[in-house]
């Protein structure tokens, strides 16, 4: 009876290892599918650059704010001297970013890129588009004002 008792112990202990073997199986397929599956989402992101990820609501006081000490500064500076006067950038209004978009420092597409901005950050737009298709823009992160130039056709 003991060679009985041996061998299904035996048998178990294969039925364990099978089990355990098709668990860690399935596993890597389910990963596998996973990676696959959500592959493009990984490919849109720059690799290496911060995002900014603003949201329109935490955007627009801030930057309203901005612009009112602008004014306050521009209309302090003129009173004192009272021979020059410097005006402030209001903007042209404010246009969302369709797709990732670098925020350069000089408006062409070898200007070193300040941020990579995220879809749906909002930028207040200061300057018509240049001959190259750049608008100087400007749009509050998490770290503060940011203005630098984009291409124009990822705004809308």
């Amino acid at each position: 009876m003991s060679k009985r008792r041996s061998k299904d112990l035996n048998n178990q202990f294969v039925g364990v290892v099978a089990i355990i073997v098709v668990a860690v199986f399935v596993i890597g397929v389910i990963i596998i599918f996973a990676k696959s599956l959500f592959s493009g989402v990984e490919s849109d992101l720059p690799i290496g650059l911060d995002t900014a990820t603003v949201t329109k609501a935490e955007a627009a006081p801030a930057q309203t704010e901005s612009t009112e000490q602008e004014k306050k500064t521009t209309k302090k500076s003129a009173d004192k001297e009272k021979k020059t006067t410097t005006t402030t950038t209001e903007g042209m209004g404010t246009k969302s970013v369709l797709e990732y978009a670098y925020l350069r420092k000089e408006p062409s597409p070898e200007g070193e890129a300040i941020i990579c901005m995220s879809p749906g950050v909002e930028v207040t737009i200061l300057s018509e588009a240049d001959e190259n298709g750049y608008v100087k823009a400007t749009f509050l992160d998490v770290s503060g004002q940011l203005t630098g130039y984009v291409h124009e056709s990822y705004l809308g």
